[in-house]
């Protein structure tokens, strides 16, 4: 065999690999139903980060600094948002909140 036939069986193996292991079978109706869950929560999480910000730039304005437990609550917000996309766009089968654990960053 040539060398060039030896690379191209050995793509060709690679991608039939990658082709396996991103197979996705159906989701089920309790996959649908919990993502439609964690899109209503993930357009609620941009209200009460509206009114985070505006909260947080009033006590900036008035104190000169951040408020320490809203920061907190904000980290930990935002790691929440971040599980929320990974079980929505399918990147983790891990369901957050409320089906798991709130995230502490």
């Amino acid at each position: 065999m040539k060398k060039s036939d030896i690379i191209k069986v050995k793509r060709k193996r690679e991608t039939m690999e990658e082709i396996k292991t991103n197979k996705c079978g159906k989701p089920g109706v309790l996959r649908v139903l919990y993502t439609i869950l964690y899109l209503i929560i993930g357009r609620f999480i941009s209200m009460v980060l509206f009114i985070i910000a505006i909260t947080q730039l009033i006590y900036c304005w008035l104190t000169g600094e951040p408020n320490e437990k809203i920061l907190q609550f904000t980290e930990n917000l935002a790691e929440y948002a971040k599980q929320l996309v990974s079980y929505v766009g399918f990147n983790t089968d891990e369901k957050p909140w409320p089906s798991g654990d709130w995230p502490n960053a």
